[in-house]
């Protein structure tokens, strides 16, 4: 029975391609409901606190799209020196890569001082019903963001994990594995994304 065909090089034009980032401007948007000319007090806290829970996660986007381009080059560094064990070019690779792991971790670390900045929003509001916007309450904002942020703390272990393992891998599958689950995000679905937009969508920005 003969090997199966290896991989090839990848075309790094090709990867790293994820739903375009933009951002959101802090103060754009309408004003709140009810309310006319600029905000004050815990709306402009808690609309500012959005735009930029938004547009770290725009960041985040330029990095993870960056992250599929090196580890490609890694892959294709792999196939063009598979007969050395370290080729000179690796270094360099593997501390961009590390340095976009860095560089996310930092996003992490700002949502979690965003989620206790709304949390204390939210506990100046207790009591009051009264949506601040449109339909959410504080106590919602703060659902919110806690869920986007353990799904990115998820997720940035899981590239933390990658980075610790393409260093010394040589295996062409294991690598093209490692770039599909890097790629993928699988802690980021679909329902991430949406509550991001209805966030920006209930501070009024579009």
């Amino acid at each position: 029975m003969s090997d199966s065909p290896r991989p090839r090089g990848l075309n790094t034009s090709s990867v790293g391609k994820s739903s375009p980032a933009r951002e959101v401007d802090v103060h754009a948007g309408r004003p709140a409901q009810g309310h006319s000319g600029n905000l004050t007090g815990n709306r402009r806290i808690l609309k500012d606190t959005t735009a930029d829970i938004f547009n770290r996660m725009q960041q985040w986007k330029i990095y993870q799209d960056r992250g599929c381009v090196v580890i490609s080059n890694i892959f294709n560094l792999r196939m063009e020196t598979s007969n050395i064990r370290f080729p000179d070019q690796l270094e360099g690779l593997v501390k961009e890569l590390k340095k976009l792991c860095e560089e996310m971790n930092d996003i992490v670390e700002g949502l979690k001082i965003k989620l206790k900045n709304l949390t204390a929003v939210s506990v100046l509001e207790k009591g009051n019903s009264t949506p601040l916007f449109i339909s959410w309450t504080t106590e919602h904002f703060c659902k919110v963001t806690e869920k986007i942020l353990r799904a990115y703390q998820r997720e940035q272990k899981l590239h933390q994990s990658l980075l610790l393992r393409i260093a010394d891998n040589t295996d062409p599958d294991i690598l093209l594995f490692y770039l599909s689950c890097w790629t993928y995000q699988p802690y980021l679905d679909h329902s991430i994304e949406k509550e991001l937009h209805c966030m920006i969508k209930e501070t009024r920005h579009v």
